[in-house]
């Protein structure tokens, strides 16, 4: 299947029919904004086919790092790692056709700094990508197009100069190479530049918005390659982007502006003779910086999809086919989204959108819902600053809750309904600094009851649960100071969970064996690391005795602690990890039957692996790239392939990376999903009954869980 858009921006589904086609999202996906590093102060992305694969690939041009990168599609909305090439100083804006007559496509860039337009040329299947040629143009440019300007069937350029208050045009001249630029003046400081055309004679025309003279200039093209301007159209003050497309299905070309300095953007409707009157206003969030004219909910009607600077977000307005849209729905994307792309980026027939964001360096790319929508975390609101959280069927319906605990001194319990969606919190006092939660019968009632660790008070707090989803005043067992991650197994083997819990401020891991009524003895104290933040248990060595596990952030190590009979544990052996481990999880990756430990090192923005001997020996770590200040990680088996997998949280990019392993010990890149603010903890369970794993982390800054559901193919 292809996908091709009319002169008009409709979606059209080359070879099947007209409309759209529903297909299956790829195993290891999740519903959520995904997020790839890209290079410094990304200014523009693009999108098509650069390698003749049948995948729609990202370009994206970083002015602050000179480059120009390019994602190679896997498929199913999944990219390789970049491909960079540099262009010098200030890339600005990028077009991507067959320049050269070669049959591959190429990309054109602009180059702000050195006033060039560069083509970008490639070897076949998207390989060896070269500077293939320079062409002067005018100063400052900062908007690109493609079309065919003389009738001759080639494509041809046309730059929007910033500074020189003009636009420059290239013909090709059939050599595979671009004549010198011929200039045409327009308005003044013109950003964006559009073609289309717009009187109906079969010519293509130019549209140029003109951010200081605050108009749009219309340059008619005579179909030989000249201009001549027509109108100087009043569009309001800082129009910054231009889109073009029929939105009121009357067969003749519209336009649609963003104004930077506003919450809105303005659609004009052409009389088919080259002129154009409104405007119709519709509001988006803070400082729009770039529009596209596209059908996103597949209804044979242009939408409007708008990316908004100040406010870090992508609004989408829904058109009705008269040339009025909905209110604008938002998702929340990087941080100064500047430029955007649309394309079927997962093959399953519906558009998606890519966004790059400057200041946060980065490209979110959010697949569309097939609803007009795009498809992002859903998200619930808990008590303040949330910290961490646990999943468990609390009230006994046998859908998946909640409890999660929050700024100062309480724990919020959310119940689920079994289609990933949750209630209303329910809020439960805890202790001073609550940092960790688990879920577990400590009574033998068989009702799940709630147990939390609370950093300033340096204790646990109980919560006995009735079954129903509440849950009784805490009781209070003293731990080590600074009680931060905790365990639940039976330590003892006497059939009674107990509790393990790390201490950061004096680095030790405190057991409490239960007695089964809902109380804990007293606490034994085993001195680990530094600074321990993380705990996970397993039979590291074999012996049928649980064993633990601390990531210590101040040591850079992992202290493994082997289990004794009797329910007491040796001495702790270090083994060495990244910079800052600040949480531990055990499976077995490379599927030898030892269990292996891996950290997410908070500050060295990687996850390490360390393989076990299945002795509770382990080997020198292997570090794989996770993402900004990578903090709380778990396994789980996201793709169901029977390979263990990893789920990380970033707390500063606000993210989660996944990284599926291979069964070998080892993992493929992080794929980033875009969560709120914030990101302090994340956890696996299946929200909506489909049999498979889903994901729900804690947003700090924005007081909110956010659930991910699992795409894989059922």
């Amino acid at each position: 299947m292809k996908i091709a858009f009319d002169k008009h921006c409709s979606m059209l589904l080359v070879g099947t029919f007209l409309g759209c086609v529903v297909l299956a999202l790829a195993q290891g996906s999740f519903y959520a904004r995904r997020d790839l590093t890209v290079g410094h102060y990304p200014t523009a992305v693009a999108s098509a086919d650069v390698n003749a694969d049948e995948k729609w690939d990202l370009v994206v041009a970083n002015y602050g790092s000179g480059t120009v990168s390019i994602y190679l599609a896997s498929g199913n909305g999944h990219f390789h790692a970049p491909i960079n090439v540099r262009v010098g100083g200030a890339p600005s804006s990028l077009a991507i056709a067959d320049f050269n007559k070669d049959g591959r496509t190429d990309i054109a860039v602009t180059n702000w700094i050195e006033k060039k337009v560069i083509i970008l040329t490639s070897k076949a299947r998207g390989e060896g990508w070269q500077v293939q040629a320079e062409y002067q143009v005018g100063i400052g440019p900062t908007s690109v197009a493609a079309a065919d300007f003389n009738g001759d069937r080639l494509t041809d350029l046309a730059v929007a100069n910033g500074f020189s208050n003009d636009v420059s045009t290239l013909l090709a001249d059939g050599r595979g190479s671009l004549q010198p630029a011929t200039r045409w003046k327009c308005g003044s400081e013109p950003r964006s530049v559009v073609t289309a055309d717009f009187n109906g004679d079969g010519a293509a025309d130019l549209a140029v918005a003109n951010r200081r003279s605050a108009n749009v200039t219309i340059l008619l093209g005579n179909g030989r390659g000249g201009f001549s301007p027509t109108d100087q159209l009043g569009v309001g003050d800082n129009p910054i982007s231009i889109a073009a497309g029929d939105a009121n299905q009357d067969g003749r070309i519209d336009l649609a502006t963003a104004h930077l300095k506003s919450g809105f953007v303005s659609v004009w409707i052409g009389d088919g003779k080259g002129k154009f009157i409104g405007p119709r206003s519709f509001n988006t969030q803070m400082e729009p910086s770039s529009v596209s004219m596209h059908d996103l909910d597949c209804d044979q009607r242009l939408d409007l999809i708008v990316a908004n600077r100040f406010s870090g977000s992508v609004s989408v307005l829904l058109g009705d086919g008269t040339g009025n849209f909905t209110e604008a729905k938002n998702y929340k994307v990087g941080d100064s989204p500047l430029s955007l792309a649309l394309a079927d980026l997962n093959q399953d027939g519906w558009l998606d959108v890519a966004v790059v964001n400057r200041d946060s360096e980065n490209l979110s790319i959010l697949l569309g819902d097939r609803a007009g929508g795009l498809a992002v975390s859903t998200n619930f609101a808990v008590g303040d600053f949330p910290r961490a959280l646990a999943a468990g069927d609390l009230n006994g319906d046998g859908h998946t809750d909640l409890a999660v605990t929050s700024f100062p001194d309480k724990v919020a319990v959310i119940l689920g309904d079994g289609q990933g969606r949750f209630g209303s919190p329910a809020i439960y006092q805890a202790g001073d600094g609550p940092r960790a939660v688990g879920i577990a019968d400590f009574n033998a009632d068989g009702h799940p009851d709630l147990i939390i660790g609370n950093e300033n008070s340096g204790d646990l707090s109980l919560l006995i649960g009735d079954g129903k989803g509440a849950f009784a005043a805490p009781v209070h067992f003293k731990t080590g100071a600074g009680p931060s991650f905790l365990t639940v197994q039976d330590f003892d083997r006497d059939g009674r969970l107990d509790v393990a819990v790390v201490n950061r401020d004096s680095d030790t891991i405190s057991v409490l064996l239960s007695n089964g009524h809902g109380q804990f003895a007293e606490a034994v104290n085993y001195r680990v690391g530094r600074g321990p933040s993380g705990i996970t248990a397993g039979d590291f060595n074999n012996d049928g005795i649980v064993d633990l596990a601390s990531a210590n952030l101040f040591s850079h190590n992992v202290s493994v602690l082997l289990g004794r009979e009797g329910s007491r544990f040796a001495e702790a052996v270090n083994f060495a990890t990244g910079h800052g481990p600040f949480s531990v999880a055990a499976a077995d990756f490379n599927r030898d039957g030892k269990l292996d430990l891996v950290t997410a090192n908070t500050g060295s923005g990687n996850v390490s692996l360390l393989l076990g001997d299945g002795r509770g020996h382990f080997a020198a770590p292997r570090h794989v790239p996770a993402g900004e200040t990578a903090a709380v990680l778990i396994s789980s088996d996201f793709d169901q392939d029977a390979n263990p997998d990893i789920a990380v949280a970033n707390f500063g990019s606000a993210t989660v990376a996944v990284l599926m392993g291979n069964g070998r010990g080892g993992f493929a890149l992080a794929v980033h999903y875009g969560a709120e603010a914030a990101t302090r903890s994340v956890v696996a369970a299946d929200f909506n009954h489909d049999g498979r794993p889903d994901l729900a982390i804690a947003n700090r800054d924005s007081d909110t869980v956010s659930i991910l559901i699992n795409a894989a193919i059922q």
